[in-house]
């Protein structure tokens, strides 16, 4: 919602990587100029916590050398959410890097764990005890996947070696940024947003088709779930490679497990292919497929949060939302996907939390501005907010949950 400066996606936009090519991020929705008001949002519609992201190329200009106006803008956002009683939840890392992080060889590089904890440290100094509640990273699976295997966003890389090398560097990171934040907040607990899907086959009929999806499922939801419990690694794609590693570190460095929940997706087998499955998005429901192209499909959510609980963790719900121009359908959606919630909290599972993505339209990454998530809608010629009905009944959602949990904890 902010915009950056130089970082590694305005040089992906540049080459015309986008698949809207001529879009351009540039000040996004607008949030840096409007951060005051576009917050001061959040008490109309309930809102206890907020989910945010530093932007690194900002702090960290060039190596080791941290930008002091950038910083006390971050801290002025946590103060004011804090003297408004909203819970700020601080997210380092969003997919978006410094060029010069690249340059020294990016994730792939040892160094870049000490890189990572370095700035854990910048941004804790800076902002105190104003949060409690920190996430290292943002989808890290999709990043390696997308990132290092696909070369479909930055740093455009088609190496399963390289996503090995990045994948235990970003995890003792997060081990590392953990430990340094903690030093300077003791009371900070730590987790990361893992971006988790449902899966089916395809053809219903092929026996090839649903022997992909403990695959799948292993690789792009388990796998990272049973490293926060054992502190060992082992995640392997067929036909492609394996990474097996110990960080001893990590179960205690994750305090909580930030889920993203969106949609379902249908494996199906390729023969010969590489890689050996394709997918797609079906809509058996009838619901209709939202304007990203996804299934709408609230039962995988119920799946895939009692997968999460394995890790021995709370869980955060640290993203779910819909892409639609219709908001009825962000309405139903939210509907839908909180009744789960209201089940599995009253069944014991303990989820801490519930961010919907998001508060405003936003920049979509590879999508540009077509997509709009926002509670708010945002026109991109004034930049005026418009409050979607959608809002409205998000406050009402939220009022609902809040009475049976203050009995809960009146011991009612």
């Amino acid at each position: 919602m902010e915009g950056a400066r130089e970082n590694d996606w305005t040089a992906w936009e540049a080459l015309g990587r986008l698949k809207v090519p001529a879009s351009r991020c540039g000040s996004a929705s607008g949030h840096r100029e409007r951060w005051r008001s576009d917050l001061g949002l959040l008490s109309t519609i309930g809102a206890n916590a907020y989910r945010f992201s530093v932007e690194w190329s900002r702090i960290e200009p060039r190596p080791g050398i941290f930008d002091e106006a950038a910083l006390a803008h971050d801290r002025r956002i946590v103060e004011f959410l804090a003297a408004r009683g909203v819970e700020p939840v601080l997210t380092l890392n969003h997919y978006t890097h410094p060029r010069w992080f690249w340059d020294e060889g990016g994730w792939e590089e040892p160094e870049s764990v000490e890189r990572f904890r370095r700035l854990a440290q910048a941004v804790a100094r800076s902002v105190g005890p104003g949060v409690r509640y920190w996430v290292s990273l943002n989808e890290p699976i999709v990043l390696l996947l997308g990132g290092y295997l696909a070369g479909l966003i930055p740093p455009g890389k088609t190496s399963f070696a390289a996503a090995a090398r990045a994948l235990e560097h970003m995890l003792r990171a997060h081990a590392e940024a953990a430990a340094a934040v903690k030093e300077i907040i003791p009371g900070a607990r730590f987790g990361f947003a893992h971006n988790m899907l449902d899966f089916a086959s395809d053809r219903v009929e092929s026996a090839f088709d649903r022997r992909l999806i403990p695959v799948a499922e292993r690789v792009y939801n388990t796998a990272l779930l049973e490293a926060v419990g054992t502190g060992r690694m082992d995640w392997s794609i067929p036909g492609e490679g394996r990474a097996a590693f110990e960080i001893p570190d990590l179960p205690a460095a994750t305090d909580f497990v930030g889920v993203n929940y969106y949609s379902r997706v249908h494996l199906r087998f390729r023969p010969g292919g590489r890689p050996m499955a394709e997918y797609a998005y079906r809509d058996p429901s009838g619901r209709g497929l939202t304007d990203m192209g996804w299934e709408v499909h609230p039962e995988g959510f119920d799946r895939i949060l009692r997968l999460a609980a394995g890790a021995g963790r709370p869980i955060l719900v640290t993203e779910n939302g819909i892409a639609t121009s219709d908001d009825r359908r962000r309405c139903d959606f939210l509907r839908e996907h909180v009744l789960v919630l209201a089940h599995l909290r009253e069944r014991g599972l303990p989820i801490e939390g519930y961010f919907y993505w998001s508060l405003l339209d936003n920049f979509e990454w590879l999508e540009g501005f077509r997509p709009r998530f926002g509670l708010f809608g945002v026109d991109y010629a004034t930049m005026a907010r418009r409050r979607r009905p959608s809002a409205d009944l998000f406050a009402s959602l939220g009022r609902s949950f809040a009475v049976p949990l203050a009995r809960r904890a009146q011991g009612a």
